[in-house]
């Protein structure tokens, strides 16, 4: 099953918090568009909510993915301007099954677990709960609705690592690199030029995504702070996978 969902929700919003409706379009290779999302955030000084819902399109991509649909809900805290995650769910169908996974943050031990459910035909099959070894305040969507805060120079090149929730599942580690001028050139061939005020960052999960050994994803975000495009690079037989913002 392809994992068009995993990548693209961490590429939602790079948006302060307010009220935001955003669409994508997900595209594989030569083979065209293979997935849709449509994605909200609702937020306020206290608390927020973020919904994301990703649906498969296109009979091959619906035939390879088995009909894949995917719903990922983030809730939590607003502290000093910074989304705060609390927990973190992902609902996954496709096929004969369907499952769930929450992330709960426990801020005060700097803990987090994980729960994973999974049902085949409508029977419960798995329901494990595991404390994870790392703690993170960030999950896989408020990362980057948080980054230009914890990145304040976007032109300087530089290398930051990140403790995400739901990300890598032995550390949650993810880096995030300005890139240098040199590498900026090549990164603008695939993801664009775009208009001024745009930035641009290169995204490495650290975990298989398709073919890419490391989920390496070039990224270039708008001066609103949203993701306008992204490309997961280096696929081998199948091309690019690119998330476009519509």
């Amino acid at each position: 099953m392809l994992r068009i969902g995993y990548v693209f929700i961490f590429l939602l919003f790079v948006a302060d918090a307010k009220n935001i409706e955003a669409d994508y379009s997900v595209e594989f290779g030569i083979v065209g568009e293979i997935a849709r999302v449509h994605a909200t955030l609702t937020s306020n000084r206290k608390a927020y909510i973020l919904d994301a819902n990703v649906s498969a399109v296109g009979s091959i991509a619906k035939m390879v993915t088995d009909n894949l649909k995917e719903r990922h809900i983030s809730t939590g805290h607003v502290y000093k301007g910074i989304l705060v995650t609390d927990t973190y769910q992902m609902i996954k169908s496709y096929g004969d099954y369907a499952s769930t996974t929450i992330y709960t943050v426990k801020h005060r031990k700097k803990k987090v677990t994980r729960q994973h459910i999974k049902w085949e035909k409508g029977k419960k099959i798995t329901d494990e709960k595991v404390t994870l070894g790392y703690y993170g305040t960030d999950d896989m969507m408020t990362l980057f609705l948080n980054l230009s805060k914890h990145i304040k120079d976007k032109n300087q090149s530089l290398n930051y690592r990140f403790s995400v929730v739901g990300a890598d599942r032995r550390n949650g580690r993810v880096d995030v690199t300005i890139p240098s001028e040199n590498a900026l050139k090549q990164m603008k061939s695939l993801v664009g030029t775009g208009k001024k005020g745009d930035w641009y960052s290169k995204v490495v999960m650290h975990r298989k995504l398709y073919h890419s050994k490391k989920g390496e994803l070039d990224v270039r975000i708008g001066k609103d702070n949203i993701v306008e495009k992204a490309v997961l690079k280096d696929l081998i037989f199948f091309g690019d996978v690119r998330i476009i913002r519509q």
